[in-house]
């Protein structure tokens, strides 16, 4: 069975992940998966390679005490994973009618992540992690990382969640966005919505293919020619038809390409309100 993953942490985005994984496996009938990486830093984090320190390491009661403060600290932040793992299956179940089920880990949250992913899972991640100092950042220090390394289609979620009913695939020609192009198609959740076919540049006519095959996939398709920069012309039709996602794809030699390493990620993160799908 298809899978939704949401990975769960405290983050300010925690309820409107949770909503939008309940929304995906509702409407598309995935299986929903809370997964919550237990990634802690033991006491010793900070103190470095004793070994090299002369007679340093002879200090017995020192080590004790250490190894009994991170046993301690582990038990503490598997409560803390138990708990919140619990609240919000409590919460999926009361408000939405929905059991999940759960995976948890501990380590480093991206490699233990990539380890659970499939390539048919949807992945659904806050766009800022848990701790404090991201707080006010647009793009938490995992996400674009995650974006990279992911199988699978993964699903960036704010503050808020509103359910979309429709989204923006930004199209260009390159054999990248053709192979794209096909997995929008095939997509059991965006056949769900109505596809606003957007190109950015010189040439509208290369609208004309994607659109037939979309259409042949049965999506309800507008097409929309801009000229200019792609992510000011991104959020700007956004904002001006109230679209509630954005589609792009994860890699690409081009203008796009930049969408997910440079200057036009944090543009759009920084000033996008509404979820960004990553389709591969």
């Amino acid at each position: 069975m298809k899978r939704v993953i949401a990975c769960i942490d405290s983050s300010p985005c925690i309820n409107a992940l949770a909503e939008a994984a309940v929304w995906i496996a509702k409407e598309t009938q995935r299986e929903l998966v809370l997964l919550q990486v237990l990634d802690y830093y033991p006491a010793s984090y900070h103190l470095g390679e004793i070994s090299g320190v002369i007679g340093f390491e002879s200090n017995a009661m020192l080590l004790k005490e250490l190894a009994e403060l991170e046993q301690k600290q582990s038990e503490l932040a598997l409560d803390y994973s138990n708990n919140l793992l619990k609240h919000i299956s409590e919460m999926i179940q009361e408000k939405y009618g929905v059991t999940a089920s759960h995976i948890q880990e501990k380590g480093d949250f991206l490699e233990q992540s990539f380890n659970v992913l499939q390539p048919d899972d949807i992945a659904v991640i806050g766009r800022v992690g848990e701790r404090s100092a991201e707080r006010n950042k647009p793009i938490g220090s995992n996400v674009e990382n995650f974006i990279r390394g992911a199988k699978c289609t993964v699903m960036t979620v704010g503050s808020t969640f509103k359910p979309p009913t429709r989204f923006i695939f930004a199209y260009e020609y390159s054999p990248t966005c053709v192979s794209l192009m096909k997995r929008v198609g095939q997509s059991d959740l965006l056949k769900l919505l109505q596809c606003h076919l957007l190109y950015v540049g010189d040439h509208p006519e290369i609208l004309n293919e994607p659109m037939q095959y979309l259409k042949s996939e049965g999506l309800d398709v507008v097409t929309e020619y801009r000229y200019g920069d792609v992510a000011e012309n991104i959020l700007l039709y956004q904002q001006e038809q109230g679209i509630q996602l954005i589609v792009l794809g994860a890699f690409s030699h081009s203008k796009i390409h930049q969408f997910f390493l440079g200057s036009i990620a944090t543009t759009i993160f920084r000033n996008s309100t509404v979820p960004l799908l990553v389709v591969k």
